[in-house]
């Protein structure tokens, strides 16, 4: 969703610019490993619950 609303984004970790730049290349190809970890994390498929 951020992708779709956005130009340009900024990455922050502990108040620091960790990453910036266009969506589209920070999507693309993330530089920073925290970056790296959202990413992964955002597109992860929830677990299914079992019952």
């Amino acid at each position: 969703m951020v992708k779709a609303l956005s130009h340009q984004l900024m990455v922050v970790r502990h108040g620091k610019v960790v990453e910036q730049g266009s969506a589209e290349a920070v999507f693309a190809s993330p530089q920073h490993p925290y970056t790296q970890q959202l990413l992964e994390a955002a597109f992860m498929a929830p677990a299914s619950a079992e019952n």
